[in-house]
């Protein structure tokens, strides 16, 4: 994994890392609480927080973001109090939502999060109408969507990337590609060689990108920014990543070969970055 600096000062690199340490050190806990029986639900983003930390990395504080329940990084990022999202997930009433969401399934208007929808593809019509509403404002801009490979497969995601690309939105559209969609495979899921095909159909751009190295997300959302507040377009990335715990934590990782934990621990976001920060 190479991690290139660009112009980022050490100052900003520590930042970044102690952005990224922080969803992992929490999780951490979380699990801890799950099997003491405090918390009643979890869905861990353990592998994957260089995504939804690098992304918000690379946004103003005021742009939407509407993630995924792996995203604890987004909500961390954000710097929500976490006195407050602690009592959320332990159901108590001064949580957010009053307790009342499992997991991730509440926002922040004040922190421009918006809760996400369990099935992942309707927040992408979302993020296209808080583009639609900067546009129309005039405002530099953009909104930002979290989904996975799974949500590629519902219609909401035609129908929002369809929009957002006749409509000129400037909203940018990320995939988390973990291999698997609760327990189904990609290679059960959908035919197309990388996700990130499709955005030809729709007519905007796309890339790939490796999801596990926080420099290459955060570097590549904030081009991607500024191309679609230049040109006001929408685009479609694909972050290559793999989810180390199970779709949530009841469902478990039978289902997954043993190998490709072996494999994806090697290219594990924090302790790579940790490296390459210690060199």
């Amino acid at each position: 994994m190479t991690f290139d600096r660009k112009d980022l000062s050490n100052e900003q690199l520590i930042s970044f890392y102690r952005s990224l340490l922080w969803p992992r050190m929490i999780e951490e806990k979380m699990l801890v609480l799950l099997r003491q029986g405090k918390i009643s639900k979890w869905f861990s983003g353990i592998g994957q927080e260089a995504i939804a930390v690098g992304a918000t990395l690379a946004l103003r504080e005021d742009e939407w973001v509407m993630p995924l329940h792996r995203n604890l990084g987004v909500f961390t990022t954000r710097n929500m109090p976490l006195h407050k999202l602690f009592m959320q997930w332990q159901g108590a009433k001064e949580g957010y939502s009053k307790g009342r969401e499992r997991s991730f399934h509440f926002g922040n208007a004040a922190h421009h999060i918006c809760g996400m929808i369990s099935h992942l593809g309707p927040q992408l019509a979302i993020a296209d109408g808080a583009a639609l509403a900067h546009k129309l404002k005039k405002e530099n801009k953009v909104s930002i969507a979290f989904t996975g490979e799974g949500g590629t497969s519902e219609g909401d995601f035609h129908e929002a990337l369809n929009v957002a690309a006749v409509w000129d939105l400037p909203v940018i559209f990320i995939i988390e590609n973990n291999g698997y969609g609760l327990s189904t495979p990609v290679n059960e899921q959908y035919r197309c060689i990388s996700l990130v095909d499709k955005a030809k159909g729709y007519g905007m751009e796309g890339v790939m990108i490796d999801g596990n190295n926080i420099l290459n997300v955060y570097d590549t959302i904030k081009g991607v920014r500024e191309y679609c507040i230049k040109y006001q377009k929408p685009y479609l990335i694909e972050c290559m990543t793999f989810r180390m715990r199970g779709h949530e934590e009841a469902s478990g990782t039978k289902y997954v070969p043993p190998e490709l934990f072996k494999i994806w621990e090697l290219r594990d976001p924090v302790k790579n970055f940790e490296q390459r920060s210690i060199k």
